[in-house]
């Protein structure tokens, strides 16, 4: 997982959505998923 989080962290860092993934919430995660997939 780490090295799945790894690069897209810095991804996320740019969108700003950090905050959402460090709560671990249902809704950011599925957001996250739907638009990076």
């Amino acid at each position: 997982m780490s090295r799945y989080r790894g690069p897209r962290l810095k991804k996320i860092r740019r969108l700003g959505a950090l905050p959402g993934l460090t709560r671990k919430t249902p809704k950011s995660g599925s957001n996250l998923k739907k638009k990076f997939n």
